[in-house]
């Protein structure tokens, strides 16, 4: 474990030098390529070209390095997979939970309870699930009065979200208990819950209006279901732990939990989306920072022989890698904590799995986390999962690239959960040094489409997403499908460039922009970002994803070819 520690580090001081020597290397070279001025030429036309026109030739880089990992063989150790729905569901919960635990923590540290005898509990470490949700649901009218002041349209919205589950899953349990069955499935009320509460309603496209009108939503864990096998395949939300939770200052630094669910035998990592200045602050600067790769960190720091760099959204790196005060990172402190959870316990050495996950910013922090995670932790068995939530867009080209090496070898799965039309997962589309300025423009995708078609963009300073992409629709298009599933990575590996935007998402884009004069009331886009819209899309698909895993997608949709 000091081992990692150190090897992470490294990332603030020494790693952040080598990356700046690299990334100036690597630039001039990239600058002078023709292949890079070839793809600038194409780059003129594409918002003209159709969908079906041959992709682009990417830049001249390293050749790909990709493993031969069969997702379909079995693990040195029997890990059961959940169903596709299971984990996305789940994740969703878990991303969502979050909001509300620590927004009541907060009250209960400055004394302000209805009935502190009870719920103080939420401040004890760990803390089982089941408290957490008795103490959240007894708070619940000073909650909403706290809350109710027209600035905390997040937290309320989450609030209410989780009573009306809460209320929903207490009815099907007395209706099932009256039927003599003892054996609670999982929840299949979502889709009623939502057609009895919309959840919160407004805001707009830009960033500025989307900073004002974001709001959350908050979801119980799983109930019980009866075993069928004796290996980490049944649902237990008594038995889950919430070990440690990183908020004691919420207000300038990121809202993480880590806890552990034996029944799963899974470890989970979870992030919280934007709810302070701070956080919105982050996911405002995006600049394209060359962050070193896990790699070249990983080994022998003293050597240059192995450096390369990777582009990196600034403000998701530094909030997960700066080191401030002489404390370290984030990123070492959430790692030291899980180290040591794995290590006090021989059956999570040997039989447990690392998630991580987060709605929004906190989706974008997981996809980053687990990345690093995956090339560095030795002591938790391979792959690392990452279920993101309405995450944007994290890294460059290179970043990508070495993301789908990542998965060819075993040693990430990534399941990118976004909803139709949601304008948050569009963006950033391009780096802000290729801008006027940080404005919502530049976080928009419209910056995107400007500087591709000015001739003035190359590939590094574009972001792409990573992993395998689960869109989810409110109601089924015609010809197609309420869910769609592809793989991010699957021009990368047939060599050519991936796309930044797809039709449809540029229709987003130019409905946006004819509707930006209007009241964010009136602009109905943002709500499809809220955890809420989430919750309830991946209900319409249960049926549909309870038959697959996403381990099959990955051998569906992601031909390794070296």
């Amino acid at each position: 474990m000091k081992s990692l520690i150190k090897k992470a580090s490294s990332f603030g001081s020494k790693g952040k030098a080598k990356a700046k020597a690299a990334a100036s290397s690597k630039e001039k070279q990239l600058e002078n390529s023709p292949a890079t001025t070839e793809e600038t030429d194409e780059s003129r036309s594409e918002v003209n070209t159709s969908a079906t026109a041959t992709p682009p030739r990417l830049p001249s880089l390293r050749p790909l390095q990709l493993g031969s990992y069969n997702f379909d063989v079995a693990d040195t150790t029997p890990y059961i997979y959940p169903s596709l729905y299971d984990e996305a569901s789940t994740m969703i919960d878990l991303s969502n939970l979050i909001y509300t635990l620590a927004e009541l923590r907060e009250l209960a540290r400055n004394g302000v309870l209805s009935d502190p005898a009870k719920s103080l509990r939420i401040l004890d470490l760990p803390l089982p699930m089941e408290t957490a949700m008795t103490v959240i649901k007894g708070e619940a009218e000073l909650l909403r009065e706290v809350l109710g002041d027209g600035a905390h349209g997040s937290t309320l919205s989450a609030l209410e979200s989780l009573m009306m589950k809460e209320q929903l899953a207490k009815n099907k349990k007395e209706a099932e208990d009256g039927n003599n069955n003892s054996s609670v499935s999982e929840d299949k009320g979502l889709s009623s819950w939502f057609n009895t509460w919309d959840g919160c309603l407004g805001g707009g496209f830009s960033f500025d209006e989307l900073l004002d009108n974001m709001c959350g939503d908050v979801m119980n864990a799983k109930t019980a279901e009866e075993p069928t096998s004796p290996h980490n395949n049944h649902r237990d939300v008594s038995s889950s732990m919430i070990y440690h939770v990183g908020d004691l200052k919420a207000n300038e630094e990121l809202v993480y939990a880590i806890g552990v669910n034996p029944a799963e035998e899974r470890i989970t990592v979870i992030f919280r989306g934007s709810v302070t200045k701070a956080d919105f602050m982050t996911d405002a600067n995006i600049n394209l920072m060359q962050a070193p790769d896990p790699y070249s960190v990983a080994e022998d720091s003293e050597s240059d022989e192995n450096d390369s760099t990777i582009g990196i959204h600034r403000g998701f790196y530094d909030y997960l890698f700066a080191e401030k005060n002489g404390k370290p990172s984030k990123y070492v402190e959430i790692m030291t904590h899980v180290e040591k959870l794995v290590m006090d316990d021989v059956n999570r050495r040997e039989n447990y799995k690392l998630y991580v996950t987060g709605h929004s910013l906190g989706g974008a922090l997981a996809t980053l986390f687990g990345f690093y995670a995956a090339a560095r932790v030795g002591t938790l068995p391979l792959p690392v999962t990452v279920v993101s939530v309405a995450s944007p867009k994290v890294g460059n080209i290179a970043f990508a690239r070495m993301f789908a090496e990542m998965e060819s070898q075993g040693k990430i799965r990534h399941l990118r959960i976004a909803n139709h039309r949601d304008p948050v997962t569009l963006a950033p589309s391009v780096s802000s040094k290729k801008v006027l300025a940080v404005t919502a423009f530049a976080f928009s995708p419209l910056g995107y489409l400007a500087l591709k078609a000015s001739g003035h963009l190359h590939e590094r300073d574009v972001f792409y997403h990573t992993g395998i992409k689960m869109k989810l629709r409110k109601e089924v298009p015609i010809g197609g499908q309420i869910c769609e599933l592809s793989y991010s990575g699957a021009s990368l590996i047939a060599g050519s460039t991936p796309k930044s935007l797809e039709v449809d998402d540029q229709e987003v884009i130019q409905e946006s922009n004819k509707m930006s004069k209007r009241s964010t009331n009136d602009l109905p886009m943002v709500q499809y970002h809220y955890g809420s819209a989430y919750a309830e899309r991946i209900a319409l698909v249960e049926n549909e994803l309870k038959e697959k895993k996403l381990n099959d997608l990955y051998l569906e949709k992601a031909v390794w070819k070296k």
